[in-house]
């Protein structure tokens, strides 16, 4: 999902409204010649401001404050662009035989609060997991993030899931080019929120990968559906009308049905523009993520692990995501956590269980190389 449910989820709307965060409800507007002005709307936002987020003037802002060791960080030329694809690669710390290499996937951002992928590499429920395994990592930023620094007009003009895919898939074939010493060719993938059909789509692609783990971002409606349902979801809460900042003017309040908004649905696919937005992602992203294409789930062909919290708002997406996995045998693992919402940093029992699967299938994949010797 987008950066709404990235933010939402992660705090109840009570401390939100502490944070000043933007809501709106909007009453009734100008019916006018262009879709993005309904007859009526619902209650929406404009812009949701995380407890990370620092709000600068400049173009310029920092995205973080991570420690980068010059050894782990790359560049790859992005052709025709002079912005280049910044990565982050590490070796294991002991190459005492050949590794495969994780990639680790991130979830979506919103205006003003860029956050380095770093953010989701170097947090500690992650990384503690991963060194024992002794395996490569990977990370790549998305297009106008370098780290601590962030570059906001550029990475608007480029954000798209399309455009990260494309990104991982360069590095890929790069890596495959020059492969780090000690790499075995083989690929694992981490992917959570907006990075799981990300990695769901390189599980496909790349048929090295033997491993792949989705952190409450699998499932199979079209993703209006799903941003529809969360916003069903979330305008159930009675605090929901008490927030009604100022709507920015490029912003499009949220359509109050369904009919208006498959309308408005439309009106964006056709014009994917950066200046304006919905629900704080640009009509880009959003255009790209409406026509994000189906999964030919047949082709999963390595193990697949699925975890979704039945308090998120895309579990009916994610039971039938599984359920059409499963019917064309593909070696889909499904954790539904009962009572888990959006956010599965918050639950370290069930990172620990993702990396247990994850170890199994490595500990498969030794035993079945020494068979074969």
């Amino acid at each position: 999902m987008t950066a709404l449910i990235e933010e939402l989820n992660d705090q109840t709307l009570s401390e939100k409204a502490q944070l000043n965060c933007a809501f709106i409800r909007s009453s009734s507007c100008k019916k006018t010649g262009d879709p993005s002005y309904m007859k009526r709307f619902a209650y929406t936002f404009s812009l949701i401001i995380s407890i990370l987020c620092v709000l600068c003037c400049s173009s310029k802002a920092e995205a973080g404050d991570f420690e980068i060791p010059p050894s782990i960080r790359f560049t790859l030329d992005r052709e025709p662009s002079t912005s280049p694809i910044i990565y982050y690669f590490s070796k294991p710390d002991l190459i005492d035989t050949s590794y495969p290499i994780l990639i680790i996937c991130d979830g979506s951002l919103s205006k003003g609060n860029l956050t380095s992928v770093l953010f989701m590499r170097q947090h500690p429920a992650l990384a503690s997991k991963v060194e024992p395994l002794n395996i490569g990592c990977l990370t790549i930023e998305k297009w106008g993030i370098d780290g601590n620094e962030s570059n906001e007009e550029e990475f608007w003009q480029h954000y798209t899931r399309s455009q990260r895919l494309t990104d991982h898939l360069h590095v890929i074939h790069h890596l495959q080019e020059h492969p780090p010493v000690g790499w075995n060719g083989k690929i694992l993938l981490l992917g959570a929120s907006e990075g799981g059909p990300i990695v769901t789509d390189l599980s496909i692609l790349c048929p090295d990968v033997i491993a792949t783990i989705v952190w409450s971002g699998a499932g199979d409606w079209p993703w209006a559906d799903e941003l529809w349902q969360f916003m069903e979801n979330l305008k159930q809460d009675p605090l929901w009308s008490e927030m009604q900042p100022p709507l920015e003017p490029s912003n499009t309040p949220f359509p109050e049905t369904r009919e208006e908004f498959d309308v408005l649905v439309e009106y964006i696919k056709a014009h994917p523009t950066t200046d304006q937005r919905m629900c704080g992602m640009t009509y880009l992203y959003l255009a790209d993520a409406f026509q994000w294409s189906f999964v030919d789930y047949g082709k999963i062909h390595a193990p697949f692990l699925v975890v979704t919290g039945t308090e998120d708002s895309i579990i009916a997406s994610s039971d039938l995501f599984v359920q059409k996995a499963q019917n064309v045998g593909a070696p889909i693992t499904y954790f539904r956590i009962d009572g888990m919402d959006h956010y599965v940093r918050k639950r370290p029992d069930v990172i620990d269980r993702s990396f247990e699967w994850l170890g199994n299938i490595l500990k498969n994949e030794i035993s079945l190389k020494e068979i074969k010797n």
